[in-house]
């Protein structure tokens, strides 16, 4: 029986999938309305070097580059804007040019409507994977309160480019190829590592190659092209347009660093807990190795091409000098939510990974908007 789009976008199975992620929804909009008092209640405890963020509200740290970015395009900003891939950038115009308010306007909304449909679409990834709705809704608030989800709800790119990356595992399953090109072209628009999707694709092709299942190569090879194309796109245009080779690379570099192996910078990250007791360098160094385990657990757990996407994703972010964001950039590597999934499951730690995560999640809020933390 063929599914209806319409009824399914509109009708009744679209209503219950909003209900059935709506409380998990509201429980992370309202951990980071907790932040945002505690930030307020907190202000003036430090004094961080880039200065607090809470009177910007949602629009804190990258949330001011992108609603700049909507109003004034690549050449109205500093040269370094051009860190920032396009996708969230030209929805945030074409929204803003529908909706009342500001651009600021536009960009929360978007950000807020990406969660909401990120989260449908880890229900569905998980429930396709285990056949379990028990385990689809857990992955449902696992997600709602990762450490770093609170940027899921601030002006940031990282709720739709969870939502394209999670549909494109969802039709990878299912070797739906013109959604996995249409989902890996809109990532790579949205995240540089949106381009690291290819590697899923490229171990779909391998398994159908070791099981004989060559007939049809063109479309998975057509959606491999794709993962490469948006970000691709951008790169090139941009590296021509400022008269810079790789351009956004370029730029985040300026601020990450060069590009560093990635166990030498944990080696190199534990020695300076110990000697320049920095508590930012240790936060950091704690989370790469609960990564690392994590990515472990992946590995036993799931098919491969979860965890080679997190492992990359991963690599990418602890390979700079500079690893402020780590935590942040683990989020991109969304598959490391199954592991936690699978953790959680264990009797002694049923409510301790939930509510660990959940104060982490608050934590990195409180010090996002203290201007302690980099998101």
């Amino acid at each position: 029986m063929k599914l209806d789009r319409r009824k399914y976008l509109f009708g009744k199975d679209f209503s219950r999938e909003i209900i059935s992620v709506l409380p998990a929804l509201l429980l992370s909009k309202a951990l980071v309305l907790f932040a945002w008092l505690l930030s307020k209640l907190f202000s003036g405890a430090f004094e961080p070097t880039n200065g607090e963020r809470f009177d910007r509200g949602l629009m804190a740290w990258d949330g001011d580059w992108y609603s700049s970015l909507v109003l004034n395009g690549y050449d109205g900003v500093l040269e370094e804007g051009v860190r920032f891939f396009p996708g969230y950038v030209m929805a945030g115009r074409f929204f803003d040019a529908l909706l009342p308010g500001s651009a600021n306007t536009s960009l929360i909304f978007l950000s807020n409507i990406g969660s909401l449909f990120a989260f449908i679409a880890m229900k569905k990834l998980v429930l396709l994977e285990t056949g379990s709705e028990k385990l689809a809704v857990k992955s449902v608030w696992l997600l709602a309160i990762f450490p770093s989800s609170f940027v899921l709800t601030w002006a940031y790119a990282e709720s739709l480019f969870l939502t394209a990356s999670i549909f494109c595992f969802i039709a990878l399953r299912k070797e739906n190829w013109k959604i996995v090109a249409l989902s890996a072209f809109l990532a790579s628009s949205l995240r540089p590592t949106g381009l690291l999707l290819a590697i899923p694709i490229i171990c779909v092709l391998c398994e159908n190659w070791k099981q004989q299942d060559r007939k049809n190569f063109l479309n998975p090879l057509i959606a491999l092209f794709f993962s490469f194309a948006g970000g691709g796109i951008f790169v090139i245009w941009s590296s021509v347009h400022f008269g810079q080779p790789l351009a956004p690379l370029k730029a985040q570099e300026a601020l990450r660093g060069n590009f560093v192996d990635p166990f030498s910078r944990l080696f190199k990250g534990v020695w300076r807990v110990f000697t320049n007791n920095s508590s930012t360098e240790t936060l950091h160094i704690i989370s790469a190795f609960l990564l690392l385990f994590l990515l472990v657990k992946l590995f036993q757990d799931w098919p491969l091409r979860y965890g080679f996407f997190s492992t990359a994703c991963i690599a990418i972010a602890m390979g700079a000098e500079n690893i402020n964001s780590l935590e942040r950039y683990a989020l991109n590597g969304f598959p490391v939510i199954l592991s936690v999934l699978i953790i959680s499951g264990y009797p002694r730690l049923r409510f301790a990974v939930p509510f660990v995560s959940a104060c982490c999640m608050v934590s990195l809020c409180v010090f996002a908007w203290l201007g302690v933390y980099v998101p």
